[in-house]
């Protein structure tokens, strides 16, 4: 009788569930199993020391699953002959095949190649474009300020990324934090979000790149214009960003060493052409440029409009938390690699914006060419020449990032069972080729034939809900709702999103009316204000991260992990922060994303929901296993 109950366990998990959330001890169950089939090595080192210091037990193969999973039956039961693997229904078993040859990606990212991708992946047209745009047409010598102003805002949810990608060192970036804290449903449609971020964000890169090879040649080396037809024929195709975004791709499917060498590479020499650009400004620094310091015609509104327009150059530090799965002592590496990027990106914006303006009087700065133009003016021709072609050699290194990152989220997503499975096969060495080959031609194509005049604000839209998911997410897993109202917490948060939302609409369209003013006032000091205030005197602190029960209490034990000041304070005005910046995009844009969103639900319900290793298998059958196998392990937290 006990042995039918046991074989009709997976079945009760066959219910749709959209809010299923994912357990932790799963994810750390999978970080902790970080060894190749090929070189039976441990990423954290030869000598198999527990990676980042958590304690788990070991991922088990195929030959101790039936132990494994149903080790808290009497001892007479493990004498039975027949195995319950073998009763359970068919689409079970090949979720179960699936997960026994499924290998993980070994740790093998340092520090030093965490930084390179955060630094390589948000560095881009911040300092080659966004810098001139805003001295020129916003904040004039006060330039620096708008980065200062944006750099700060960055850092409230680059916190939440820090705490997050630490206690949960696992690819897919805001999906695994989402499926954890909010559940499935929630999960999918932040991951397409994520898709715009690397994606079609890495697609508008190489055109930009594309455009921006057309224009040096043309200006620079005097290229005819019969030979640029070759690059530029019209019709909205742009020849160049193919090839930029084929050779990406190919690089990343050569293998991950090669991908990580080039990554390395190329950020670095970005970042040496960052600061001979900024050295050469100070070189050339006239004080008189800084006169006024506030233009007249902009005012101190006119800062905070640059403010906004700088924040998107902060886009893409995140990108570290995607290859969580593949970092060496991911509890202590992944928050330091995104405070030091923010900080290394932060000072490279700030030091850039002061030498630009201090070149050049703000008026006459170029602001598609800030660098390039006034080096010009100033008559040193090899340093315009010099920086122009940097940009053009060194921008592509955001699409590589693009390309190595994108496969890693498809990866996630097919180990949950919400994208088929070929998007999780890896290589020997840890490479989703396959992932990576989709990804890549999806970007080509988006590259070549679309233009992204009318989409800047529909992807940063979705970035910025990205975020947003990630700051609640931390609240979650921080704080818990009382036993007298299990869903307080949850309620209080859909409400503070809503209303906060609603008042940034107003405060960007509708406050130069009286009425204007007092709704955004009322809604924004005072009803944001006392949700925020009542989540954290009514929703204590949890126990344990994430888990109001206590059982992955002994995962984390008493390790030390980064931990995000002022919860719920600091997450949520970082929220607040972000419906800010999304309410002032364009509304085709904020329209564009709701129907995205329409059609990433679709797909989920239509293949995720069906094959969910959460629906078929169940979370919770697998913890009580994984829980009464610890149990019997002891202290230790090792297979014997």
């Amino acid at each position: 009788m006990e042995q039918h109950q046991t074989s009709q366990a997976p079945q009760q998990q066959r219910r749709l569930n959209p809010f299923l959330r994912k357990p932790l001890w799963v994810i750390l169950d999978e970080c902790q199993n970080q060894t190749t089939p090929s070189s039976g090595m441990h990423p954290g080192g030869d000598d198999g020391d527990d990676v980042d210091g958590i304690e788990l037990p070991q991922r088990v193969d195929a030959d101790h699953e039936e132990k494994f999973s149903f080790e808290y039956q009497d001892d007479d039961d493990h004498h039975h002959d027949h195995s319950p693997l073998a009763e359970q229904p068919p689409r079970v078993q090949q979720q179960n095949q699936h997960h026994a040859h499924h290998s993980l990606p070994p740790r093998h990212l340092t520090l030093f190649d965490l930084v390179s991708i955060g630094v390589g992946g948000t560095i881009g047209s911040g300092i080659f474009v966004l810098n001139g745009m805003i001295a020129h047409s916003y904040a004039g010598p006060a330039t620096f300020l708008s980065w200062t102003i944006s750099g700060i805002v960055a850092l409230l949810s680059g916190c939440c990324y820090a705490e997050l990608s630490g206690r949960i060192p696992s690819a897919g970036s805001s999906y695994a934090y989402a499926f954890v804290a909010l559940g499935e449903l929630p999960a999918f449609v932040t991951a397409g979000m994520l898709t715009l971020e690397f994606l079609l964000s890495g697609s508008a890169v190489a055109r930009s790149w594309g455009d921006k090879v057309v224009e040096w040649l043309r200006v620079e080396l005097n290229v005819s214009e019969e030979a640029l037809r070759l690059l530029d024929p019209g019709y909205g195709i742009n020849p160049a960003a193919c090839l930029v975004s084929i050779a990406t791709t190919a690089l990343v499917m050569a293998g991950v060493k090669e991908s990580k060498m080039m990554t390395d590479f190329f950020t670095w020499i970005k970042v040496l052409l960052v600061a001979f650009m900024t050295i050469g400004g100070f070189l050339l620094f006239d004080a008189q440029n800084f006169k006024p310091f506030i233009p007249p015609e902009f005012g101190p509104s006119g800062v905070l409009r640059g403010a906004i327009s700088s924040f998107f150059g902060y886009l893409g530090f995140d990108a570290v938390c995607c290859v969580a799965g593949e970092a060496i002592n991911a509890e202590r590496n992944l928050p330091l690699s995104i405070m030091i990027t923010l900080v290394t990106v932060t000072t490279l914006y700030v030091a850039a914006a002061i030498a630009l303006v201090g070149m050049q009087n703000y008026s006459d700065i170029s602001p598609e060419s800030g660098f390039p133009e006034a080096f010009k003016a100033n008559g040193i021709e090899w340093a315009s020449q010099l920086t122009a072609f940097g940009e053009v050699f060194t921008l592509p290194v955001v699409v590589l990032i693009s390309v190595v990152i994108q496969p890693r989220l498809q990866y996630a997503l097919a180990n949950d069972g919400l994208l088929p499975p070929f998007f999780g096969e890896i290589d020997s060495t840890g490479n989703p080729r396959k992932g990576a080959l989709f990804a890549g031609v999806l970007m080509t194509i988006f590259a070549t034939f679309v233009p992204f005049s009318y989409l800047d604000d529909f992807v940063s839209a979705g970035i910025l809900i990205a975020f947003t998911v990630t700051n609640c997410s931390l609240v979650i897993m921080r704080r818990e709702s009382p036993e007298s109202n299990p869903f307080l917490l949850q309620k209080l948060l859909a409400w503070f999103n809503l209303f906060s939302f609603l008042t940034c609409l107003t405060v960007s369209h509708g406050a130069q009316t009286l009425i204007g003013r007092v709704f955004a006032v009322l809604m924004g000091c005072l009803v944001c204000t006392v949700i925020t205030t009542k989540i954290s005197r009514q929703c204590p602190p949890t126990q344990s991260f994430g888990n109001t029960t206590g059982k992955t209490a002994q995962i984390y034990g008493n390790k030390k992990y980064f931990s995000t000041p002022l919860v719920p304070y600091l997450p949520c005005l970082g929220v607040f922060a972000n419906y800010f910046l999304i309410s002032q995009l364009s509304f085709l844009g904020i329209g564009l994303l709701f129907m995205y969103t329409l059609v990433a639900i679709l797909i989920y319900f239509m293949y995720g929901a069906h094959n969910s290793v959460g629906r078929i298998e169940g979370w919770e059958q697998q913890q009580y296993s994984m829980v009464e196998e610890q149990d019997k392990r002891g202290r230790d937290g090792v297979l014997t």
